[in-house]
């Protein structure tokens, strides 16, 4: 200080100060953390929130169906007395005739028409002699008189165009003929509209072990 003027040295003491205070102020900038100075506020958090799990639980599925196709039970043969009134020779006056009949020799033989189960096979005097019913899968049932022979049982699982019978006259018959009939629901319906015609019915599905859990977590 002693050589510089008297007049300049306030000056000399007041940038001295300033230069100070400035090297201060640049020194606590250093030491401060950098996010500290100047640091812009966080963010907002806009990643997708996770799904909640999805439960699948499992159901049975619909009925499964496939066609059956009822068939002649005679083959290569005609019917030759239709279903509806009638009149037969040894009868006084026409009657419902509620089947069909179907002449052919005795000993041919007689096919189920579709497949089913015999529900009856037997004897009847006076009426279908020798004869058999069977219950298909639609509903609808068969029945087949006047046998010579039957060579199914009661409970006997048959295939649609199996043999059954042989054609006879037993009964009440005036010859060796099949006397034929399809039943809805116990009622007599005509052959003739059912043969040839196909129906959906239910596919039995095997029996599967149940799961080890009702439902799943994907």
């Amino acid at each position: 200080m002693r050589f510089i003027p008297t007049a300049a040295r306030p000056y000399v003491v007041r940038f001295g100060q300033t230069g100070v205070v400035a090297a201060t102020a640049l020194l606590a900038m250093a030491a401060a953390p950098l996010g500290a100075v100047g640091a812009p506020p966080p963010a907002d958090d806009l990643s997708v929130p996770a799904p909640p799990p999805v439960t699948a639980v499992a159901r049975p599925a619909g009925p499964v169906t496939r066609k059956i196709v009822f068939e002649a039970p005679l083959k290569g043969y005609r019917i030759n007395s239709p279903f509806g009134l009638r009149k037969l020779s040894i009868e006084a006056k026409a009657r419902a005739h509620k089947g069909v009949d179907i002449a052919a020799p005795k000993g041919t033989g007689v096919y189920a028409t579709a497949e089913g189960q015999v529900v009856r096979a037997g004897y009847q005097a006076g009426g279908y002699g020798n004869f058999i019913e069977v219950k298909h899968p639609n509903g609808m049932s068969s029945l087949y008189g006047h046998l010579s022979r039957i060579d199914v049982h009661t409970g006997k699982v048959v295939a649609a165009g199996e043999r059954i019978g042989l054609v006879g006259s037993t009964g009440y018959s005036t010859g060796p003929h099949l006397h034929f009939e399809v039943r809805r629901d116990g009622i007599q319906v005509n052959p003739a509209k059912v043969v040839g015609q196909s129906f959906n019915v239910k596919t039995r599905m095997p029996d599967l072990p149940p799961p080890d859990h009702d439902e799943f977590v994907m």
